[in-house]
């Protein structure tokens, strides 16, 4: 339109301007929820000002968050006080941007204040409870909101994902199975499923699953009950820590022909259970199907980690120096911990020198205990304790039991290797490991030692002193169950 004639109508002139402004907010409220710094949000809100859009509701409830979200809570308060208007979603955003950084109390008096709470201030309210731990508080606000009749699914996942993070599994169930058949969507399933595998319990989170499918199917493939991926990576997660591969395999083949997106985290589950039911090849499968933009740091892990643990340690090796060749993900401290146990299983001696060499001067990561331990177990494997030795003498800091037990396991290995200076060395290390802890199990791997040199005299001297330590409250008796001398960081197979 020529601006003559806009000159002479008005109301277009208002209408046209009104039209901008709506551009510009949408444009906005879009621009800071994909700011990423606090610099550009505030660059973004002197924007708003200068436009006259300051005041707008909308936009400022998205500045409040993205403050809130960026750990700038004076910030947010401040923009929130001086809103002219403010709207349940306002207030539902500074509630919970109180709530996330402990002021649980200040969250719940603000609720208060909420003139006409809608179900989403219910919701954030019982989820400020949850997170600070406060599940009694959780459950009576919890309660009122049914009373009210504001309530949701979401106040319901709310509250049992409450209690299964503080593993109240029993009251979790309990309101679960409250909600009935209709109630509960693909969230509340998956939120009862990931309780119970991380409670320690995979086979009742493949029971849940089993349950899911079932009312799934009952209820003609509802969309709200749909498996997502996060379900999938659960239950082949559970299927893994169970050994029911066979499940785990047909799960993948379900996926496969219901063209479930698999994402990073599913495909990780699934390479970690092919990896340990031994199946390499079908784990390096998946890896490969992935796009190579979606191979995170945590996928490149487990290939290198499952590979060496599959004796595969030329290909763990070569898969490292792939990772470091793409110069999309840095290996980390867990990146080397993998690729030198698997060069420890796999006798790779050069290849473990220097990778431990290169750590620090070419990928800026230092060595910890851990990887020495690695280094010293492929060096004694190898039946050169006496060059291990020296590693674990010029390592920086004092060798620990990880380090150091390398000498003690690997004592009868061979014949060849069972002369008197392996089993100085063996006993110069389970010595050292017997200052650190009486009870670590070193204690058994010397003793086994000597009885494989029928050394008796030695075997009978070193296990009064073991039962000597356990009368004194040190010995293994009282190390807690289920606790490993050695792990991941240290290769003991």
């Amino acid at each position: 339109m020529d601006p003559s004639q806009l000159d002479q109508q008005p109301g277009k002139i208002f209408s046209a301007k009104l039209r901008m402004l709506s551009h510009a907010r949408a444009a906005l409220v879009r621009a800071i929820a994909a700011s990423a710094s606090c610099r550009e949000a505030q660059a973004l809100h002197s924007l708003a000002w200068k436009l006259g859009l300051a005041s707008d509701v909308v936009l400022a409830t998205a500045l409040l968050t993205r403050y809130a979200r960026r750990g700038l809570l004076a910030l947010a308060q401040k923009l929130f006080d001086e809103m002219p208007r403010r709207d349940a979603v306002a207030f539902n955003a500074m509630i919970a941007a109180l709530g996330a950084v402990g002021r649980v109390a200040d969250a719940r008096s603000l609720f208060e204040r909420v003139p006409s709470k809608t179900p989403a201030s219910w919701n954030t309210m019982v989820t400020c409870y949850c997170k600070a731990g406060d599940l009694g508080s959780a459950r009576l606000l919890f309660e009122a909101s049914l009373r009210a009749g504001s309530s949701s699914v979401v106040s319901w996942n709310a509250m049992i994902d409450g209690y299964c993070k503080a593993g109240r599994m029993d009251d979790a169930r309990d309101l679960f199975e409250r909600m009935g058949s209709t109630l509960p969507d693909v969230v509340t399933w998956n939120t009862m499923m990931a309780g119970y595998l991380h409670r320690g319990e995979p086979a009742a989170t493949i029971a849940m699953f089993h349950r899911l499918m079932q009312v799934h199917h009952h209820h003609q493939q509802e969309h709200r009950l749909r498996p997502t991926t996060v379900t999938m990576a659960t239950v082949v997660t559970a299927c893994t820590q169970v050994g029911d591969f066979a499940l785990g395999r047909q799960i993948h083949l379900q996926i496969q022909q219901q063209g479930t997106r698999t994402d990073a985290v599913l495909s990780n589950a699934l390479m970690d259970m092919y990896f340990k039911s031994g199946s390499a090849d079908l784990a390096l499968d998946v890896f490969h199907a992935m796009p190579p933009w979606r191979r995170n740091l945590f996928c490149w892990n487990t290939a290198i980690a499952g590979l060496g643990m599959n004796g595969r340690g030329e290909d763990a090796v070569a898969a490292f120096h792939g990772m470091v060749g793409e110069g999309e993900v840095k290996p980390d401290a867990v990146t080397f911990v993998a690729v030198l146990s698997a060069c420890a299983r796999s006798g790779l001696v050069a290849a473990g020198r220097d990778l431990l060499a290169d750590m620090l001067t070419v990928y800026g990561v230092p060595p910890r205990a851990e990887h020495y331990g690695c280094v010293a177990d492929l060096l004694c494997r190898a039946g050169r304790a006496d060059e291990a030795a020296r590693l674990v003498r010029a390592m920086p800091g004092r060798p620990n039991a990880k380090v150091l037990g390398s000498f003690v396991l690997d004592a009868g290995v061979a014949p060849e290797r069972q002369e008197d200076g392996g089993v100085r060395l063996s006993e110069w290390a389970a010595r050292r490991i017997s200052e650190m802890d009486v009870g670590d199990s070193a204690a058994y791997g010397l003793s086994n030692m000597y009885a494989s040199l029928q050394r008796w005299d030695r075997v009978e001297e070193h296990r009064r002193e073991v039962s000597a330590a356990v009368r004194r409250g040190k010995g293994p008796c009282c190390k807690q169950p289920g606790r490993a001398c050695y792990d991941q960081g240290f290769c003991t197979s």
